[in-house]
C-alpha cells in the first residue's frame, strides 16, 4: 500500500478536492434533504432534523446550521433547487480528475463534464444515507434510554450505522467515478475498509467538537474563522481517508480481491520482478 503512494502526493490531491467538496458541500446536503423530504415528507424531515440537532454539539454553530438545513433543505424552491445542481455538481468534477490521477488515466477527455454527470448518481445515494442517519440518531435514544450503559450502547450502535451507510456511499463513488472498473470483491473490501476508518474518525470529531474548547482565541478571539478553518481541516481530513480507500480499492482489483494475493497479469504476458524497474506509482 505504501510502495502504491509513492509518486503520487496524496496531500496535494486531497487539497484539490477539498476545494472542490468546500464548494458543494452544503448543495449536496440541501438537495439530499429536499429529496429526502419528497420520500419522507417535509414536516417529517424537518422535524428528524431539528431532532438531530439535539444531539448535535452547540460549540461552533453546529446544531444551529443542522437546524437551518432541516429548515430549508425540504422547502427548497425550482430555482433554488437548479441553482444548487452547478455547485452541487462540482464535486463530481473534482473526484473524476482526482481519481483519473491516482489510476494513470491523464489522457481521458471531458473528465470535467463527464465527473458533473456522474454526480447525478452521488446524489441519488445520498438522501437514503441522510435518511438512515437522520432516523438513526433519533430514533436509538428512545430505543437504548439515557443512561451511561445505554450511551455506550448508543455510539457502538452510531458506528455500525454509519459504517454501512458510509460503505455503501463509498463504493458508489468509487464505482462512478472511476476511469477504469472495479471487481465487485475489491469495491467491498476496499470500501468497507474505508467507511469504518471514516466512520470512526467523524464520531472523534464530533466528541472533540462537544467538548467546550475557546478555538477562537488562535484566531484573534473570532468563533467564524475558527468555525470555517476547523471545517476545512475536516473536509481535507475526509478526503484523505477516501483517498487512500480508493488507492487501497485498485491494489485490490489487481489482487482479484484478495488482499495477499499477487497481482493479476494479462493473458500472454510475464510478470517483471518489481526490483528491475521502479514502480509505475
Amino acid at each position: 500500500m505504501a510502495r502504491s503512494l509513492r509518486g503520487h502526493d496524496l496531500v496535494l490531491f486531497a487539497a484539490g478536492l477539498t476545494f472542490y467538496a468546500a464548494i458543494a458541500v452544503v448543495p449536496l446536503l440541501l438537495l439530499a434533504v429536499y429529496l429526502a423530504g419528497l420520500a419522507l415528507g417535509e414536516e417529517t424531515v424537518s422535524r428528524l432534523g431539528r431532532e438531530l440537532a439535539e444531539y448535535a454539539p452547540e460549540n461552533l454553530g453546529l446544531a444551529a446550521s443542522l437546524r437551518s438545513l432541516a429548515d430549508v433543505g425540504p422547502r427548497l424552491g425550482i430555482a433554488a433547487l437548479l441553482a444548487a445542481l452547478i455547485p452541487a455538481t462540482t464535486y463530481g468534477e473534482g473526484l473524476a480528475r482526482t481519481f483519473d490521477g491516482l489510476a494513470d488515466r491523464t489522457q481521458g477527455r471531458a473528465r470535467g463534464l463527464r465527473g458533473r454527470l456522474r454526480s447525478l448518481v452521488l446524489l441519488a445515494a445520498l438522501p437514503p444515507v441522510v435518511m438512515v442517519g437522520m432516523l438513526g440518531v433519533t430514533v436509538l435514544p428512545d430505543l437504548l434510554g439515557f443512561g451511561t450503559g445505554a450511551r455506550l450502547l448508543g455510539v457502538y450502535a452510531t458506528f455500525w450505522l454509519g459504517w454501512i451507510s458510509s460503505s455503501a456511499l463509498l463504493a458508489v463513488i468509487y464505482r462512478a467515478f472511476t476511469p477504469a472498473g472495479l471487481s465487485a470483491r475489491a469495491l467491498f473490501w476496499g470500501s468497507a475498509s474505508t467507511g469504518s476508518f471514516l466512520t470512526g474518525m467523524s464520531l472523534g470529531w464530533v466528541l472533540f467538537l462537544d467538548f467546550d474548547v475557546a478555538i477562537g482565541r488562535a484566531y484573534g478571539g473570532s468563533t467564524q474563522i475558527a468555525t470555517a478553518v476547523l471545517a476545512a481541516v475536516y473536509l481535507f481530513l475526509v478526503q484523505i481517508v477516501l483517498l487512500t480507500g480508493y488507492v487501497l480499492t485498485l491494489r485490490l482489483d489487481e489482487r482479484a480481491g484478495h488482499p495477499f494475493a499477487a497481482p493479476v497479469t494479462v493473458a500472454g504476458t510475464h510478470p517483471v520482478p518489481e526490483q528491475a524497474v521502479p514502480h509505475p506509482i
